[in-house]
């Protein structure tokens, strides 16, 4: 059977001038106007006009993986109780990865890498000054005594942490790189590269004749680079070339040892490349194979400065540009993924212990120098083999000083790391002293929404009985921030629900700032954080629902017995108004007695018509039940 269709007479949505336009009283006394269409009230007993507030939450399904603050009813909460993905989020929302419950935005001072607390950094002391423009380099070794070498101009020392040893290491120029086999130190300057055992003497072992000299001892073997040549090394010195890169403007600046090859990283003007040179084991002790494979190409004006192996899979990739992490894969080529931490004074040394990277952070902790600390047992992106693969770090030691970190290592067989600083000198942490003070500031907490927030609460977590102290801030959309509390030394509180005095309006996010201090008795102890908590509630202006029950006749009468209408009115004006309601736009309400205004949007009607009309249809008509719910402030007519 077919139907008969017919266009829509009205557009469904959309604005016009109609929709936001006013009514002015005249002949009739009108009691309200919608749009600027005029209505008299049918309000009776029976037919009560109601004002309600609109519900402001709607009810939510809690799909995530993890049951977390968003399934819980009553407050909108966030909150964290490990630290352990680093820093680097801007905003602490929920995500399908759940990062926001382990990352921050940044940290000064303080060690998050312990599951479930959050506590200060050791300090770090100059053990070496020197304020001369030559970069220094550190080499940690250990004789059964934890010591370091430090070389720097023409200088070379040995270092215990207590004691500085003066060594002559044979060579009258400036040291260009520093190696070790375990035992011995090779230093080279543009003459040669001389070998000594230990505090002792060196001699001269090999030549170089340049001053871009690259050592690395690998495989087993002293690899040298002499500007864009590299030469594998036997016991006595004796070099044999192994590659000759095509531009002789070619630089050779690092080598690190892959699962079956060595890699050898270096760059011409704005071109870097990292070449492999494999291993040939058909004879009885393995050789390098001559020639090198590039296996990987850093992007355009991008250099490599630096790099290290570590655990057979990692590459730490220390650039111009900052610092990356690649893998080696199945055939012993390097995957590097995207740049994990940006400096643009360049990443000139890399470490690595138990877990970590230990990066060059030049003038990268609050415009100061110190270490990058990054944790390859913390994953945040993509497979261990993926391009795409991000790791978790964060700020670490502290020299609080400005200056180039030109070279960074391990202090002997221990936990503690050792970093030189240009026109400044050698750094050594402490075996136990913590920093003085430190910082970590939150993610900025919107609950994923733009709306804004009245934030009420703050709790934090602590030990029962602190060592140090704990201090709570919070960093509002303006700048500004705002101690709230401070937790002192011994104290067996906790901040719990501790009241928000400031920001006094709503505002799109808040961000905390916990401080920790040393504590005055025992420098090897401090403040500890465990976890924290935001309560608010949402701050946009609470909207209000108002039902009327209006006439809608074709002849009405006013309160003063003024008639109004005619014969068909009723209909015409009930499609008028449904054309209104169908454009989903906001309207102007006018409360002409009152002589006030509000902006509503028209959420439901209904027209209601008790009894049939007559056979002539007079008075045709009944009573129109709108819901009004407001958008805006009121208006004054």
């Amino acid at each position: 059977m077919a139907g008969i269709v017919s266009r829509l007479p009205f557009p469904l949505s959309g604005r016009t001038a109609s929709a936001s336009s006013s009514y002015a009283l005249a002949d009739v006394a009108y009691d309200y106007a919608i749009g600027g269409m005029p209505w008299l009230s049918a309000i009776t007993d029976d037919r009560p006009m109601t004002r309600a507030g609109a519900e402001i939450r709607k009810d939510q399904v809690d799909q995530q993986q993890i049951p977390g603050e968003q399934s819980l009813a009553g407050w909108w909460l966030r909150s964290q109780s490990t630290f352990v993905g680093g820093a680097g989020i801007l905003y602490q929302d929920p995500s399908t990865d759940n990062q926001y419950a382990i990352r921050f935005a940044e940290s000064v001072g303080v060690n998050p890498w312990t599951n479930g607390t959050l506590t200060l950094l050791r300090s770090t002391s100059q053990r070496i000054g020197d304020a001369s423009a030559n970069r220094g380099l550190v080499l940690g070794w250990s004789d059964g005594t934890d010591r370091f070498w430090y070389a720097v101009g023409t200088a070379l020392k040995s270092d215990t942490g207590s004691v500085t040893t003066p060594i002559t290491w044979g060579g009258a120029n400036t040291i260009r790189a520093l190696a070790s086999d375990g035992t011995n130190y090779f230093a080279a300057d543009n003459v040669a590269v001389y070998k000594g055992a230990g505090n002792g003497a060196g001699t001269s072992w090999t030549t170089t004749g340049t001053a871009n000299v690259a050592l690395g001892w690998v495989k087993g073997r002293m690899m040298v680079a002499l500007n864009h040549e590299v030469y594998e090394t036997d016991s006595l010195g004796t070099k044999t070339k192994r590659f000759t890169h095509l531009n002789p403007s070619f630089v050779f600046t690092a080598f690190a040892e892959g699962t079956n090859a060595i890699f050898a990283s270096g760059y011409a003007g704005a071109q870097s490349s990292i070449y492999k040179f494999v291993l040939d084991t058909s004879g009885n002790v393995p050789t390098l194979a001559s020639g090198g494979v590039q296996t990987a190409q850093l992007p355009l004006g991008e250099i490599v400065l630096s790099m290290t192996t570590y655990l057979g899979s990692f590459v730490g990739i220390g650039t111009s540009r900052g610092f990356r992490v690649g893998t080696i894969d199945d055939n012993g080529d390097i995957q590097y993924g995207p740049l994990l931490i940006s400096n643009l004074n360049g990443v000139q040394s890399i470490a690595a212990y138990d877990r970590f990277f230990f990066v060059a952070a030049t003038n990268g902790i609050d415009g100061q120098s110190g270490l990058y600390r990054v944790d390859l047992g913390q994953q945040l992106a993509g497979s261990e083999v993926s391009p795409a693969a991000r790791w978790a770090y964060a700020t670490d030691l502290q020299a609080k000083v400005t200056g180039e970190v030109s070279s960074v290592t391990n202090f002997g067989n221990t936990d503690r790391m050792c970093f030189a600083v240009t026109g400044q000198g050698a750094y050594l942490e402490s075996a136990s002293t913590l920093e003085n003070t430190g910082y970590l500031k939150t993610g900025r907490v919107r609950f994923n929404t733009l709306e804004p927030k009245l934030f009420k609460f703050v709790s934090v977590k602590t030990p029962l009985s602190l060592s140090g102290t704990v201090g709570v801030s919070v960093i509002d959309p303006g700048g500004a921030d705002t101690s709230i509390v401070t937790i002192s030394e011994g104290s067996s509180t906790t901040i719990e629900n501790v009241v928000l005095t400031t920001p006094m309006t709503a505002v799109e996010w808040l961000q905390l700032k916990v401080t920790l201090g040393r504590s005055a008795g025992n420098t090897s102890k401090g403040g500890e954080v465990t976890g924290w908590q935001l309560k608010a509630m949402p701050g946009s202006v609470r909207q209000r629902v108002f039902t009327l029950p209006l006439l809608c006749f074709d002849i009405e009468k006013d309160r003063t017995g003024q008639k109004v209408g005619g014969e068909g009115r009723t209909l015409a004006r009930l499609e008028a108004f449904e054309q209104l309601f169908a454009r989903g736009d906001s309207v102007v309400f006018q409360d002409l007695q009152s002589d006030v205004s509000y902006l509503v949007v028209i959420d439901t009607y209904r027209f209601e018509q008790k009894a049939a009309p007559g056979n002539n249809r007079s008075n045709y008509g009944g009573v129109l039940w709108v819901e009004l719910r407001t958008i805006a402030d009121v208006i004054t007519a």
